[in-house]
């Protein structure tokens, strides 16, 4: 499989020259979906946590597939249990601003509910294309408001809306979105969803959506990269294929590009 040289998420969202569609967006947000709810589910025994989803850990194919990557906070639990009885790990294995409230007042250990926050951040940021601290002073004070129950703005989302008022089609999947972002960061999180149910979701909306009008969103998307986008060094991360089921533990070191295949 080929992907993009030094392409994350996060360069392409953060770069608005690059024009995005809502059925691309959409493409986006089902495929990191299916990806984490592979790993909730990977096995009938133990679920695997990744821990620190974000952004800049979604790899890029050359034709715009999402790809999840590094592993190096992962964590195994069983698949009976939500969060885990060992310690808590040190801080910097998680991404603070896309860290669930209860991670953050250190009242939890790492659960899949944590990785169904993160993703609801990362779709606020799939629609925003803004850093979700974006509106506030510092990150201190983000990550207080976090904690009392605030999440990121949703300014430029309003704003993507009334952009696609005209079009109803797009509207509804923007707002479809908007929706499971909200239910993926409810502050309680035995009212988040399962991401095996918000990957269902997702897909059968992606499926109702025609394949050429997303493949020439793809096409415009990678002419916009062209031109916009400066090609990097490849991600440093560490595969999933290292990831020892019996020791909990990670083999051989990082590697320039590790991805978990998120096809079904």
């Amino acid at each position: 499989m080929e992907y993009l040289p030094g392409g994350n998420l996060k360069r392409l969202l953060m770069n608005k020259r690059i024009v995005l569609s809502p059925k691309l967006r959409l493409r986006l947000s089902s495929e990191i979906a299916n990806g984490v709810s592979f790993l909730h589910n990977f096995s009938r025994v133990n679920r695997l946590i990744h821990n620190d989803l974000k952004p800049d850990n979604i790899l890029l194919t050359a034709d715009l597939h999402c790809q999840i990557a590094d592993f190096g906070a992962a964590k195994l639990i069983e698949y009976t249990t939500s969060s885990l009885t060992q310690a808590e790990p040190p801080v910097n294995q998680m991404t603070l601003v896309y860290a669930a409230p209860e991670r953050l007042s250190g009242k939890s250990r790492p659960s899949k509910e944590h990785d169904t926050y993160s993703f609801g951040v990362i779709v606020h940021s799939i629609l925003s294309r803004e850093n979700p601290n974006l509106a506030f002073v510092s990150l201190k004070m983000y990550l207080d408001e976090i904690k009392q129950g605030e999440r990121p703005g949703t300014k430029a989302i309003d704003d993507l809306k009334r952009t696609h008022a005209a079009e109803p089609n797009d509207l509804a999947i923007i707002e479809h979105l908007e929706s499971v972002m909200c239910r993926c960061w409810d502050h309680n999180p035995k009212r988040r969803p399962k991401m095996l149910d918000i990957r269902n979701d997702l897909v059968e909306l992606l499926n109702q959506q025609s394949n050429e009008e997303i493949t020439h969103c793809v096409g415009a998307a990678l002419a916009n990269m062209q031109l916009y986008l400066p090609m990097e060094r490849q991600h440093r991360c560490i595969p999933l294929e290292r990831f020892n089921t019996s020791t909990e533990t990670f083999t051989g070191g990082i590697v320039d590009v590790a991805v978990l295949g998120t096809d079904s």
